[in-house]
This record gives C-alpha cells, structure tokens and sequence, in this order.
C-alpha cells in the first residue's frame, strides 16, 4: 500500500513526467520513420507527420491508444493531403537551395519564391493542427485556413518560424537528435499550441451572429 502511494506520488512529479513525455516523443518519432519507410520516405514523411499530429491531439483529449496502430490509421487517413504538402514544401526547399548556390536571378523571381517558401514553411506549422481541428473542412479550404490563420496570429506564427529555425540549427549541430525527437518535438509543440490559440470563441462567426439574433427576436 505504501509503495502504491509512493508510485503515485512519483507520477505526479515533473521528472516523471518529463520523462514520460521524453519516451513518448521519442517513441512517435520512431512510428514516423516506420510510417515513412511505408511511403518509400518520399510518400511517406508528410503523412506520418500529419499521423503524429493527429496522435497527439487523442493524447490531450484523454483517448490514448496503441501508438503506432492509431498512427497507422491516420496516416492512411491523410495520406493525399500530407503529399499534397508535400508538394508544396519540397519544391519552394530546393528552389532556396538552387538560389543559394545557382545563378544570380532578378528580383521579382526572388520575391516570388521567397513568398512561396513562406507559405510553404507556413502549412507545414498550421496544416497538421487545422487538418485535425477542422476536419469537416474540404482540403482546399484547410490549405487557406492554414495561411489565414497564420497571418491572424501572426505573432504565433512569427515564433513558430524563429523556433523552427533555431531547431534546425540545433539538429545541425547535434545530428544525433536526429535519432530521437527531431520530428516529433515541432509537431507536439505546434499541436499544443495552435489548439489553446484556436478557441472556438476565438473567431468571429457572422452567422452565430445572425442566428443569435433570430433567437432573440423571437
């Protein structure tokens, strides 16, 4: 009875649980690489990070289930969208590096993919939490509520980008996290905090407006 009391008392001090969620990140980020590795990496990535985030929305909703099998069905579940991501962030990635290292191009074209490689930095923040927040919405209408919301919060979104840069200059430094929690961190970490920004009072609805309206009226 009294080793009981003490494992609870364990489980409620903030070593176990960083730890637990250490082992957790840690734990996900390996069902990502798995889940890769079933899109031949290519097909795969973006879909399993959707997964992931999906995952850790059921984690902060209180519907834990077995990790990878739940991870497993959402990255079926956003397969075409994560590609379609895809699509979008792979490209604007190697046109800045074709930029860094090719041949002196005029301003506009600058600008152009300059745009392109925000917006594409941009998705890949928001769109795993809005695809798992708004699921009613069309695939489209998630792309621009991503940039929509990003320009709403843009203070949000201004962290979000420093952070991100800052974890990719960490990874470089230390590519040994690259074995760990170089996936999951940003996805738990985005996934967490676009949920508290996203209440469901946090926009302003004219058509709740209205019906609020009607109801008084009558």
């Amino acid at each position: 009875m009294e080793q009981d009391s003490l494992f609870e008392r364990l489980q409620k001090s903030p070593m176990f649980r960083f730890f637990e969620l250490l082992y957790k990140l840690i734990m996900v980020n390996l069902s990502i690489i798995l889940l890769s590795v079933c899109g031949l990496v290519v097909f795969g990535l973006f879909p399993a990070i959707l997964a992931a985030a999906a995952y850790f929305n059921d984690v902060m909703e209180g519907n834990e289930t077995r990790m990878l099998s739940r991870m497993f069905q959402y990255f079926k579940q956003y397969f075409w969208i994560g590609n379609l991501l895809m699509i979008i962030v792979v490209p604007a990635v190697a046109l800045v590096f074709y930029l860094m290292f090719g041949p002196e191009l005029n301003m506009f074209v600058y600008l152009i993919i300059f745009c392109w490689m925000l917006a594409a930095m941009i998705l890949n923040l928001y769109l795993p939490a809005v695809n798992v927040l708004y699921p009613e919405f069309k695939m489209g209408k998630k792309f621009l509520f991503s940039l929509v919301v990003a320009g709403n919060r843009y203070l949000l979104t201004i962290l979000f980008l420093v952070l991100s840069i800052g974890w990719m200059y960490v990874v470089l430094l230390v590519p040994q996290l690259m074995m760990f929690v170089v996936f999951s961190v940003p996805v738990w970490f985005c996934m967490w905090r676009i949920k508290k920004a996203l209440k469901p009072d946090s926009f302003f609805d004219p058509e709740e407006e209205e019906r609020k309206a009607v109801r008084e009226g009558k």
